[in-house]
């Protein structure tokens, strides 16, 4: 893994050919399934370059790293990073909040004749605090999925009230500074999908999320405004099972490569019978035939054992909290869930 590389080449003037003299790499780990194997592909790069062994990873990338090989156990947080953007914004010593999102608030876009509207200092600030939200979202904090994806909507012509909400969040990583992921148990592969059908009340698109798991830790999440109006909760969810699924079919492929057993095929829960209906046997009638051809892939890996549906209640569906924003016992049940916080 590479954070930042510089390569000097200096091309030999005997024979033509590019050489290369000087690499400067920035937060390089190297893994190895063994100690000697470990050793080995040290001492090999030892013999090339001028390296630097800083020992057992402990950080990289603006992320801490905690391992108890005891325990067999793996945490991933960001209290350095996170402390520092609360200081960028102003916002070390906030009151702390246990939800990112208030669901009570409904945000809408700015109308013609707002005086906020070409304000290039207040959008400025709006795209940078967003900005700085947006690393952790998408590493250790899918906690904030959903709210970094509901704040980006505003991002051309933001409001006062829209920095409010902006802070809002702040505010909650205020309170939740050391919380991270921590990796544990089998090495299974399994997902969550939800949607949450016509939730936007200016353009009735839905949302989509999901969530994979392995090791009984989440490695990739996505909260995402459906790019079609869906005309029906089921068709909204299977448009949502089908994004989840391209992604449970990418991460087997990845498995794959990476010599991790998939021959079982992968479990996406999902809590829409209806979608699960449709899915195991897509019959063509009118409330159907209209759904985009390119969602029908379920029913392909479906049928081909690559991936199984597996019904789960609303209240343990842990993709709901990348749909919607939650009330507060709601999201840190599901928050804790996701994170594995025991």
């Amino acid at each position: 893994m590479i954070a930042d590389q510089c390569v000097y080449i200096h091309r030999d003037p005997a024979f033509g050919s590019p050489t290369i003299i000087a690499v400067h790499v920035d937060d390089m780990t190297l893994c190895a399934q063994t100690d000697t194997e470990l050793s080995q592909l040290k001492r090999e790069l030892a013999s090339k370059f001028k390296v630097t062994d800083l020992g057992e990873l402990t950080q990289i990338l603006g992320m801490e790293m905690q391992h108890n090989s005891s325990d067999g156990f793996i945490r991933l947080s960001q209290v350095n990073y996170i402390t520092r953007i609360l200081e960028s914004v102003g916002m070390s010593n906030c009151n702390p909040i246990a939800t990112p999102i208030d669901p009570n608030v409904k945000l809408m876009p700015l109308t013609n004749g707002d005086p906020c509207i070409g304000n290039a200092k207040f959008q400025h600030d709006y795209l940078s605090g967003l900005g700085k939200l947006m690393y952790p979202a998408v590493t250790t904090r899918p906690n904030l999925a959903h709210a970094v994806q509901h704040l980006s909507q505003f991002s051309i012509q933001p409001s006062p009230e829209h920095m409010s909400a902006l802070k809002h969040v702040f505010c909650y990583l205020r309170r939740t500074i050391t919380l991270g992921i921590t990796f544990r148990g089998t090495e299974d592969l399994y997902m969550y999908s939800d949607s949450n059908w016509a939730s936007d009340t200016v353009d009735y698109c839905s949302i989509t999320g999901y969530i994979s798991y392995f090791s009984s830790a989440p490695i990739s999440w996505s909260s995402q405004k459906q790019p079609t109006v869906a005309l029906s909760t089921m068709e909204a969810e299977y448009i949502a099972l089908a994004k989840a699924t391209c992604k449970a079919i990418w991460l087997r492929k990845l498995s794959s490569e990476l010599g991790i057993l998939t021959n079982s095929p992968t479990t996406i829960f999902i809590d829409n019978q209806s979608a699960m209906c449709f899915s195991e046997n897509p019959v063509f009638h009118g409330h159907s035939k209209h759904i985009d051809i390119r969602h029908y892939f379920v029913c392909e890996c479906l049928a081909s054992n690559k991936v199984i549906l597996n019904h789960c209640a609303s209240e343990e569906n842990v993709a709901d909290m990348f749909t919607k924003p939650l009330a507060k016992p709601q999201f840190i049940a599901l928050r804790d869930r996701v994170l594995g916080v025991v």
